[in-house]
């Protein structure tokens, strides 16, 4: 055996080891998502992310999970290590205590997510541990989107996306329909009451919107109380403070 070939075995004995555990990490994800052939990837240097036992996932080839309604759209490696960057930016913004109740264990990164063929935000899915997300778009309509996808977790998971109480406060004004994915509909873009246009579609949309608004920018929205004196979106925020509170123990109220 030549000095080249002995060389050359050496270093593949050597990372082998490291990439079987990889291997088996993906097939054990595949099996707990139902995401054929899933891939996983690191959220750059995120140490938190890697604590809660959470893991970021992709796949190579458009994978319709389960034979089910959605369809995860591939991406590159290089694109989903980006995107679980950024996601795990998002996620960072909650205590890991808060995290840890609404018990995430995996997020699928898609290049584009639809349900019957219609484009969505993404999903949770409180049985599996998981969000797929649309990874597509820039950084801040993902972290936006992430935590308005974690906010449906959050209801999935402690009782369902009615609320009763909020459908008594806050019951009218939706169009309850769907126009088309809105990309981060901008702060201040609804009518008196709505934190944006997106959140006029359905109760549960309304609640998600403001919950992502008020973690990723509470002084905006608290601006925009102020200068509209909209005092029903003021209601709706404490309502919201006060059932994240009781719910996964998350301070979300806004600065005075």
């Amino acid at each position: 055996m030549n000095a080249r070939l002995a060389a050359a075995l050496l270093a593949l004995a050597a990372v082998a080891p490291g990439a079987d555990a990889r291997h088996a990490d993906e097939r054990q994800a595949a099996r707990d998502t139902e995401f054929d052939r899933l891939r996983l990837v690191n959220a750059g240097h995120d140490r938190g992310a890697t604590a809660l036992g959470l893991h970021f996932g992709y796949v190579e080839a458009d994978t319709r999970p389960s034979e089910g309604a959605y369809v995860c759209g591939a991406l590159r490696r290089d694109e989903a290590e980006a995107a679980a960057t950024t996601v795990a930016g998002a996620l960072s913004n909650l205590p890991d205590a808060a995290l840890a109740r609404l018990r995430l264990r995996y997020v699928v990164l898609c290049g584009g997510a639809t349900e019957f063929g219609r484009s969505i935000g993404g999903i949770p899915v409180a049985p599996l541990d998981l969000l797929m997300l649309d990874a597509s778009g820039d950084g801040a309509s993902l972290q936006h989107r992430t935590l308005h996808e974690l906010y449906h977790l959050l209801e999935y998971r402690f009782g369902g996306i009615s609320d009763a109480e909020w459908a008594g406060q806050f019951g009218g004004g939706y169009s309850n329909a769907y126009p088309g994915l809105l990309r981060k509909a901008p702060l201040g873009s609804g009518r008196p009451g709505f934190v944006t246009s997106y959140g006029e579609t359905h109760p549960h949309e309304d609640r998600a919107e403001l919950f992502a608004w008020l973690v990723l920018a509470p002084r905006e929205v608290a601006g925009l109380i102020q200068r509209t004196g909209d005092a029903v979106l003021r209601r709706k925020a404490e309502f919201l403070s006060d059932k994240c509170q009781r719910v996964i123990g998350l301070q979300i109220a806004l600065p005075p």
